[in-house]
């Protein structure tokens, strides 16, 4: 027996190291990863004309700003910044604009609460606009390497090709409507708990708990086919 023992001791040893796992490797990164969206933060801008003659609104200014209101209730972040000159030849014109504007908003949908009144120099000018302004964000897509520049017949580590899952990336950038989403989620609104306190209070009282069906709508199979 103890000649053998070095032999036994051998062939445990030898399944040992078989047993053993190979070390893991880094993780495999996501195409999402190795093809990101670049979301940065810029800014829309809409100036209204100014002059001095005090004139209020144009037909074409109002439609400007509802198309303005719009953008802004759709993709805006943040205050819309109402903008007047100050210092400027057309002082009372400026005036007159900004009050007919908040109005022109507030009728597209924009409280009150949301616009920010600023004013910046005219420098004297007597043309000087009133400037709309809000922030929003935009969507870069990534650049995808040419599919006829990749042997897609021969990957010996059996690992995506270069541009695997980039044109995935690039659809999203172009059809996600707020950027914004990207970098994180919208706040969840408010639940509405009218219907949750109807169940309880029926539960409570002993009652049907779901709605009640009418005979159309308890139809079976059989009458159906009919």
């Amino acid at each position: 027996m103890t000649p053998r023992l070095p032999l036994l001791l051998f062939g445990l040893s030898a399944l040992g190291a078989c047993a053993t796992a190979p070390p893991a490797g880094p993780p495999t990164s996501s195409y999402a990863d190795r093809h990101v969206i670049e979301v940065s933060q810029t800014s829309q801008r809409l100036d209204i004309v100014a002059g001095a003659s005090g004139v209020g609104l144009t037909a074409k200014a109002r439609a400007d700003i509802g198309a303005f209101a719009s953008a802004y209730l759709r993709y805006g972040h943040g205050a819309l910044i109402l903008s007047a000159p100050s210092g400027g030849a057309n002082a009372d014109a400026a005036t007159l604009l900004t009050h007919e504007a908040r109005l022109a908003l507030a009728e597209a949908g924009v409280s009150n609460a949301a616009v920010a009144g600023s004013a910046y120099d005219a420098a004297g000018s007597a043309d000087a606009p009133l400037v709309l302004s809000f922030a929003r964000f935009e969507a870069r897509a990534p650049e995808c390497a040419p599919i006829w520049e990749q042997d897609l017949a021969h990957q010996s580590n059996n690992q995506p090709w270069a541009s695997f899952g980039c044109a995935t990336q690039a659809n999203l950038a172009a059809l996600i409507e707020d950027p914004h989403d990207l970098l994180r989620p919208r706040d969840e609104d408010p639940r509405d708990s009218g219907r949750r306190d109807a169940i309880l209070e029926a539960y409570r009282a002993g009652e049907t708990t779901h709605a009640t069906r009418s005979a159309s709508e308890s139809a079976t199979i059989s009458t159906v086919a009919q």
